[in-house]
């Protein structure tokens, strides 16, 4: 009994030590985490540009007609701009831009994360009658990220630290406002937690498409390609949707690659499979649904499921390009 009980102890602490040494030892995903930077914040950028010339009518004094929607709505948020002059909204509006845009090249990327968190729902939150899901995954891929490293890569602040320890200089106290197992146990928090944000996200849509006839039927798409604002080239949509086949095979792809994300990312095969199906999900909701940006934020999501290799491997395919050709 002895025995029994001293196995199971050891099992237990060495467990806990293989736990520990994960958690706080080593920044997992780092390649991955910048990836989804990269593509959330040119999401949010994207949302805001395409939007800027209807921001009054949007999240403005100009959005009155919204006003029912706010009564009813629970959500603080709503309040952050509520009663603005159109020139503070303005100021809000391009500050959450050039924060954006600031991320997106990875210059002082923890203060960009939070400013860029803090405007996107201040502008998206007052008016949650034009809100989508796309906005959902973004505001809590932002609260995420505010605990990951995702500029160690392909950013200025990398650049800037590189720099600065070339010429003999001590690290900036950005850097070095944490403790490097606190930050590496934060970032690794951040991690899991925002890989499992994105797989219950997807496997709710698909339980929740499945109970659906018109999905079960494999013509759920046709309504949406029927509507102006879904048809950005009418003729593409009016070919899908006169095709049975093909109007099937996307409903059917679309409902595949959210229902079973989730227990197919535990193979490695077939998660190479339902990466690549997602990816080609989403790239037809931007083309053929006139949804960008919705799609790039999922997109981003979805990077995160790529190993750090095979980023390694893009980015030095990408390296090898950009060099000039040697003289023979």
């Amino acid at each position: 009994m002895t025995t029994t009980w001293s196995s199971q102890a050891r099992a237990v602490a060495e467990a806990r030590e293989r736990v520990d040494d994960w958690l706080i030892g080593t920044k997992h995903a780092t390649y991955a985490a910048a990836v989804c930077r990269i593509g959330t914040a040119l999401a949010v950028l994207g949302l805001l540009v395409s939007n800027f010339s209807t921001r009054d009518m949007w999240a403005g004094q100009a959005s009155v007609w919204a006003e029912p929607a706010r009564a009813i709505s629970r959500f603080p948020e709503l309040r952050l701009l509520d009663g603005v002059s159109s020139d503070v909204l303005t100021l809000v509006y391009l500050v959450t831009m050039a924060a954006s845009l600031a991320l997106v090249v990875g210059w002082h990327a923890k203060a960009a994360t939070v400013v860029t968190f803090v405007g996107f729902i201040a502008i998206v939150g007052q008016n949650p009658v034009v809100g989508a899901p796309g906005d959902n995954l973004l505001r809590l891929t932002l609260l995420w990220l505010l605990l990951m490293r995702s500029a160690d890569h392909w950013s200025l602040d990398v650049v800037r630290r590189d720099r600065r320890l070339a010429a003999g200089k001590e690290a900036s106290r950005e850097e070095d406002a944490l403790p490097a197992w606190l930050s590496t146990g934060l970032h690794n928090v951040g991690l899991v937690a925002l890989c499992a944000q994105t797989v219950l996200a997807a496997m709710a849509a698909g339980l929740d498409k499945v109970a659906d006839r018109a999905w079960q039927h494999g013509t759920a798409l046709y309504s949406t390609m029927q509507l102006p604002e879904s048809r950005p080239f009418p003729a593409l949509s009016d070919l899908i949707s006169g095709s049975g086949v093909l109007l099937a095979a996307l409903t059917y792809g679309v409902l595949f690659s959210q229902l079973f994300f989730g227990p197919l990312l535990l193979n490695r095969h077939a998660r190479r499979v339902v990466i690549v199906l997602a990816v080609l999900v989403n790239l037809m909701l931007a083309v053929m649904f006139a949804q960008p940006w919705s799609a790039l934020s999922a997109l981003a999501a979805t990077a995160l499921f790529v190993s750090d290799d095979t980023w390694q491997r893009v980015e030095d395919v990408v390296l090898t390009a950009a060099q000039p050709a040697t003289d023979w």
